[in-house]
């Protein structure tokens, strides 16, 4: 046994056997006063943190936490437990006393007190009175006077407030008590995490109920008081006290918008299995009628190695009354990686009708979606080869599109690859077969085979990199020609249209280094790099596009072979690419404070695909990235047509970030008619802090060409150290292909708002605001 310290500083001598004082003490109290488990955790655990609080947003928005008490200082197991008190007496039943200052100081915990009394029978109880303090890393209690019996899990505090540290949270009870080792509770009890000389909200119940071995809480007769003032009652209110997944009523969720009308969504989430749990929505619109939101989710597993994760959400409106029709939305995710060489994908995108987006979007990019893909894969390696099955279709959801204009459907494509190591060279094979279908009935469908055999080398070394690569690009079409197609009424409409082109490609960079500053903390590399691109001339105006067209102009694109995307083109090319990298590195800080990169590609001759590239000097293309301090960080492409001295596409975004939280960006983007609309646009978003509490929220999207604003938001935020506020006006353009025409664009106004009770939930619209501010 261990002994226990029991420094009693004086001790009276009404008993004979004072002597025998320290010994009695050590060994009663080592026989189970607050045997292991049986803490009197009435009110709740968290993590292991003491009263200091790690938040840096907390540290800043809140006073210091918790009362003014000693530092609790944790022991290993087996430390042994030390008595203290200013007086220390032994009764003849054998009953200690401990009075003035009493103490006892177990690894884990601790409990003060005027006076601490110890029983041995007829049950083993410690009972204690005036300023009684029980104290955990988790909490800390304070109460007028109580018992406990640590061997039967039991015990009943009185005037009690407590402090739960890992939470930030506090609230006094008229009585806690424990009935087992995980059930306690709770009269007359209130809860926050506000500080207590301010309360901005709290939860009072005239009882709480607790359960640590389900995890769970109920709270009867609840009321939620904001600034003093009842705001909600809860008859019953069912809750979780830890981390673990648990069913039960979430927080709701409330919008508005034109569209809509009030929306008002209540999720339950079902805990169905340690794999599997579902979240099920009545969502309440005011002007369209009664809907349900799902969400299911599901992870399973493959043998011993395979895992896979399944998601279901689904959105069902039966009868929607604007529309006059049942509306829904369906996602489907399907992805699982079963063997180390096996896995496969699947995402299912559909809606019920081509305006559901226009009806029920909550932002410009979901207004302005033109099509849902739907997706499968199935990839497997095996003896060096990379195999791949795919099936690809798309549901148009935008009405302006033209059933001609839809995208083919790839049902399916076959690929492989390998590559063989042949000594002095490298052959690298890919292949893929594909069928073609429309849902547009004269439309041209068919067949394609696609074999490209490239045999390259690399030299290289620390300062340089070669690569000679010669490719022979080989296509055979099976066609069947539709209506729309101009050679269906021709006298021989090319159904078998065959193509083989080699691809001669020579790839070279250098690479210099050097380092600045006295300690080399700033690294700059440089990076000349070569790329010369030889392709014969091939007639293609027989093949019809299925999944071709042209790539986004980028530093990247103009070292690659095709300027297409797909695999029924292919530009014909006598050219020579020349760039130059530079980057800046902070090795200390692990930053980019700045890289540039400059690239033009000069033909030295006409490009005949269709369309056509001039002889000479082509598009220059510069791109800037910089991460200038903590604060600031921006990046710059543009497009620049050397022979015209036009500026072609260009993208610029500025970003900042103060240390108090404020966040700005800038974004500006152009583009010159092509074979698509011109545009300049812009895009403004801040969240400022106009105090330490204070935020001013916003964005604005303005369409130059048009002088419109295609969406903006204006609103307010207010943070504090247990709750948050933010509230916004939201508008935005549901229907931008009318831009251009002399339709009147079709706007819809939304309000955003989210409460935050910090510690508890919020309310509103979750992470709408993050959405919509880059950074927040």
């Amino acid at each position: 046994m261990l002994p226990i310290i029991s420094r009693a500083r004086t001790v009276r001598r009404t008993n004979p056997r004072r002597l025998a004082l320290s010994l009695a003490v050590s060994c009663i109290l080592a026989s189970g006063i607050f045997s292991t488990g049986a803490r009197a955790e009435g009110i709740g655990s968290g993590g292991q943190e003491t009263n200091q609080d790690t938040n840096n947003e907390s540290c800043r928005l809140c006073p210091p936490f918790g009362p003014d008490r000693p530092p609790l200082q944790t022991q290993p197991l087996g430390t042994p437990t030390k008595a203290t008190a200013d007086h220390a007496q032994f009764e003849q039943n054998g009953t200690i006393q401990l009075k003035g200052d009493a103490r006892i100081v177990r690894p884990a915990d601790r409990i003060t007190g005027n006076q601490l009394t110890y029983q041995k029978k007829p049950v083993e109880r410690i009972t204690g009175t005036g300023h009684l303090w029980y104290e955990t890393p988790d909490f800390t209690l304070n109460a007028d006077h109580g018992w406990i019996e640590p061997q039967l899990h039991q015990g009943e505090l009185n005037g009690t407030r407590y402090w739960l540290n890992s939470r930030r949270a506090s609230g006094s009870a008229s009585r806690v008590e424990q009935h087992s080792e995980s059930t306690y509770q709770l009269f007359t009890a209130d809860y926050s995490t506000c500080p207590e000389a301010t309360r901005a909200w709290d939860i009072s119940a005239k009882q709480i109920d607790l359960d640590r071995a389900s995890g769970r809480g109920q709270a009867y007769d609840a009321v939620l008081h904001a600034g003093g003032v009842p705001v909600f009652y809860f008859p019953y209110f069912d809750f979780p006290i830890d981390n673990r997944r648990q069913s039960g009523l979430l927080y709701p969720t409330f919008g508005s918008s034109t569209s809509g009308g009030f929306e008002y969504v209540q999720p339950y989430y079902w805990n169905i299995a340690p794999n599997m749990d579902a979240t099920i929505s009545p969502h309440v619109f005011t002007r369209r009628g009664l809907g349900l939101d799902t969400e299911f989710r599901y992870l399973h597993r493959f043998g011993q190695t395979g895992a896979g994760y399944d998601q279901v959400n689904l959105f069902w409106l039966p009868h929607d009354r604007v529309y006059g029709e049942k509306r829904w939305a369906l996602t489907l995710k399907d992805q699982a990686q079963v063997t180390p060489n096996l896995s496969y994908a699947l995402n299912v995108n559909r809606v019920s009708d081509q305006q559901f987006f226009r009806d029920f979007s909550t932002n410009l990019n979901q207004a302005t979606t033109d099509y849902l893909p739907t997706q499968f894969n199935l990839n497997a390696t095996t003896g060096g080869w990379s195999l791949g099955l795919m099936a690809l279709q798309y549901q148009t959801v935008n009405p302006l599109i033209p059933q001609s204009a839809y995208p083919y459907r790839i049902m399916p494509r076959i690929t492989a690859s390998k590559n063989f190591d042949l000594g002095l060279a490298d052959l690298s094979l890919v292949a893929d077969a594909t069928r073609f279908s429309n849902p547009y009935s004269s439309a041209t469908t068919g067949q394609r085979l696609h074999v490209a055999p490239s045999l390259y080398h690399e030299f290289r070394d620390s300062w340089y990199e070669i690569t000679p690569k010669l490719t022979l690009d080989a296509t055979a079409y099976q066609l069947t020609r539709g209506l729309s197609d101009p050679l269906y009424l021709a006298s021989d409409p090319q159904e078998h249209p065959t193509r083989v082109v080699p691809i001669t490609s020579l790839d070279s960079k250098l690479f210099f280094e050097r380092s600045y500053g006295e300690t080399g903390r700033y690294r700059a590399q440089l990076e000349p790099r070569l790329y010369y691109l030889n392709v014969p001339y091939r007639d293609q105006t027989n093949i019809p596009l299925f999944d071709t067209g042209l790539t986004n102009l980028s530093y990247s694109q103009l070292f690659t072979a095709n300027r297409f995307s797909g695999g029924d083109r292919i530009s014909d090319a006598n050219a020579l690419t020349y760039g130059v990298s530079w980057s800046l590195i902070d090795t200390l800080q692990g930053t980019e404070p700045l890289s540039l990169r400059i690239a033009q590609r000069y033909n030295f001759r006409e490009s005949r695909v269709i369309p056509t590239v001039d002889k000479g000097g082509s598009t220059v293309v510069a791109e800037a990235y910089s991460d200038i301090n903590k604060h600031w960080n921006g990046s710059f492409t543009a497009e620049y047509d050397s022979d015209s001295g036009h500026i072609g596409r260009t993208q610029t975004r500025l970003g900042y970030r103060a240390d108090q939280g404020s966040v700005a960006n800038v974004s500006y983007f152009t583009k010159p008619q092509d074979t698509t609309q011109a545009y300049r646009q812009g895009d403004v978003s801040f969240a400022w802090q106009t105090s330490l509490h204070w935020q001013v929220l916003g964005r604005l999207g303005y369409d130059f060409n048009q002088n419109k604003v295609v969406q903006s938001l204006l609103g307010v935020g207010y943070d504090s150290c247990c709750w948050a506020a933010r509230v916004a006006l939201k508008r935005y353009v549901v229907n931008p292909d009318t831009f251009g025409t002399t339709a009147t664009p079709k706007y819809s106004n939304a309000i955003l708002f989210e409460v935050e009770l910090k510690g508890l939930g919020s309310f509103g619209q979750k992470n709408r605001f993050q959405q919509e501010i880059l950074g927040y």
